[in-house]
């Protein structure tokens, strides 16, 4: 360890300097085994406490890296305590019911002036806030010459942290394809989904788990194993639901149905010595490389989207639907529910009949057909293999069998461009919104100039960076007043979600065969005929799909870097926040450092 020692930084950082720093976006966070943001307002405030007593504190480690071309730190250990005092300093929670003085700092007097901070009362001391911001708070920065490198010091720093759950603790650092599919697909589920593994420290609350509902991110009791009472707001953050979604995908890709244990996901996660546990780990890794990822996380969301929607139509919650009293062990009768499903629409390749029908054989399903053993925390093969097949055979004459095979990763769920919206407000650059393909001056013309927006954009977040995802969709106005133009035009009330106005484009099918496949089919011959460069104009129309968003009909474009800058009729692009900005031949070059 001396070699890796000899790249080690330690030094003090005053609170008003990290600050800055966080300001500019210089702090980032690594989604592929970082934590998700768990402290509670009092455990926030307990640690702005300390500060405020002078007294010591934990020292915070980070590795440099590099991200879109940029010097950044990569938090390795100390995310909580970091978003502890950004938060504060920020006004988005009080210490003994006092606020941070905005006064105090340049930085945040020139935020507040410029309406991005919003000063809230009663204010704390200011000598207490001086003395809070000239806190020294011990920094070591490793100077890491590749990710595999920072990733096994992360590892080692937490595969025995006392704080961590046994979950966290097989995620922490794990690298292996079941483990990344097990992160992505209970993010997707949970709503705190990022596009990229790499996010700014200063997006994170908007993609987080969070108890104050009028707060940024996603609100607890919002979350689907919440809502619908399959898990206690703490298992959440204990990352209970990922146990769970490893079990399922576990059943799902293997080809015999295991058993639910805490030591068979340790052995998937190579945890437990022995052979068996290589073995184990072995089998599953191959599983998810013989389907694909992708697939496999396809399947799962169109699912779980049935599953969703057949709890929205019964107005209730799961636990509500399955039980007509309380119940213990839910998420075992919710792992069955959700298997017979994946029998049905997946396995024999079925489509729902009706979803009425399906609420009235589901309710009460829990009392009714169901035998889940209790067994304390093992669930045993075969009681989980004869519950899913009761299910599945109540529900079979339910379903229909498809005339073709169903390509799952065609249909673009009401759930993902839902998720894709959250993970937006993080990451403005990696997104495009637009209303639609026509002028909204009147006319109903062909909007040349949109659309070549559209494709600048494309080009740009392609510029991204190698390994780059991003997603226009069109539908979705970028801008209030463009959503009540088009209400005032065609007479199509928007429906407001969040910060986002859908307007679907339904109203523009008239001149285009009145239908969505003429639609689709008139914007595929506009970009074949574009400046696009073929290889990313290729993948953008392979890519494209058709979703029902809130009633209403949106497409939903791809974008994935192709390993290399693209032009756009001769000119380069970048993104910088949710601008398309042309770059200057001088700063071309700048473009190329971004791959390698």
């Amino acid at each position: 360890m001396a070699e890796l020692s000899s790249n080690l930084i330690v030094r003090g950082e005053n609170i008003q300097t990290l600050y800055n720093s966080y300001v500019n976006q210089s702090f980032v966070v690594n989604r592929r085994y970082q934590r998700k943001l768990v402290w509670a307002i009092h455990e926030k405030a307990a640690f702005i406490d300390s500060l405020r007593k002078q007294l010591p504190v934990p020292l915070v480690l980070t590795a440099e890296r590099t991200a879109g071309g940029a010097a950044t730190l990569e938090i390795i250990d100390g995310l909580q305590r970091l978003n502890a005092i950004f938060s504060f300093i920020e006004n988005q929670y009080p210490l003994d019911g006092y606020y941070f003085d905005l006064e105090t700092l340049a930085e945040t007097k020139l935020r507040r002036d410029e309406g991005k901070l919003q000063q809230r009362v009663p204010v704390l001391d200011r000598r207490e806030c001086v003395s809070i911001a000239n806190y020294v708070l011990p920094m070591s920065t490793y100077r890491a010459p590749d990710e595999e490198i920072v990733e096994e010091v992360f590892r080692r720093i937490n595969s025995n942290g006392r704080y961590l759950s046994r979950q966290e603790i097989r995620q922490a650092g794990a690298i292996s394809n079941f483990a990344d599919l097990v992160r992505e697909v209970s993010s997707f589920v949970r709503g705190d989904t990022s596009v990229r593994d790499l996010v700014a420290l200063t997006g994170m609350p908007a993609i987080s788990i969070s108890s104050d509902r009028k707060g940024p991110g996603v609100f607890i009791e919002d979350v689907f194993w919440v809502r619908h009472k399959i898990l206690e707001k703490d298992q959440v953050r204990e990352s209970r639901d990922e146990e769970i979604v490893a079990d399922l995908l576990a059943t799902m890709i293997l080809d015999t149905v295991p058993r639910y244990a805490s030591e068979t996901l340790d052995e998937y996660y190579g945890i437990k010595p022995g052979d068996s546990k290589e073995r184990r780990r072995d089998r599953i890794e191959s599983a998810v490389q013989r389907e694909g990822a992708e697939l496999i996380r396809g399947r799962f969301e169109h699912v779980h989207g049935v599953l969703e929607a057949i709890l929205k139509k019964s107005g209730k919650s799961f636990s509500q639907l399955v039980f007509k009293t309380p119940r213990q062990r839910v998420p075992r009768y919710y792992a069955t529910i959700f298997l017979a499903l994946y029998t049905l629409l997946i396995r024999e390749n079925r489509s729902i009949r009706d979803v009425g029908e399906m609420v009235k054989a589901l309710d009460g399903i829990g009392d009714r057909i169901l035998n889940i053993t209790a067994g304390g925390g093992t669930w045993s093969a075969e009681n989980k293999r004869d519950n899913i097949s009761a299910v599945a055979g109540v529900l079979r004459d339910l379903t229909v069998p498809e005339t073709s095979q169903r390509d799952v990763l065609f249909e673009a769920n009401e759930t993902r461009i839902h998720r894709l919206l959250r993970a937006a407000l993080a990451e403005h650059s990696l997104f495009e919104l637009k209303q639609g393909l026509h002028s909204l001056d009147g006319s109903g013309s062909f909007d040349s100039r949109g659309f070549e927006r559209i494709m600048k954009a494309i080009s740009a977040i392609a510029n991204d960076g190698d390994g780059t995802v991003g997603y226009v969709v069109i539908g979705i106005a970028d801008t209030r007043g463009d959503a009540e133009r088009v209400c005032s035009l065609y007479g199509a009330p928007p429906v407001q979600d969040g910060d986002f106005w859908i307007t679907g484009v339904e109203h523009e099918f008239s001149g285009h065969g009145g239908s969505l496949d003429g639609y689709m089919s008139f914007f595929t011959e506009k970009v074949r005929a574009s400046g696009l460069e073929s290889e990313l104009k290729s993948q953008v129309l392979r890519d494209m799909r058709p979703a029902n968003y809130h009633g209403k009909p949106v497409l939903l474009l791809t974008v994935k870097s192709v390993g290399h800058p693209v032009p756009y009729n001769d000119s380069w692009y970048e993104r910088q926040g949710s601008s398309t900005i042309e770059v200057a031949a001088r700063d071309i070059g700048r473009l190329f450092k971004r791959f390698p």
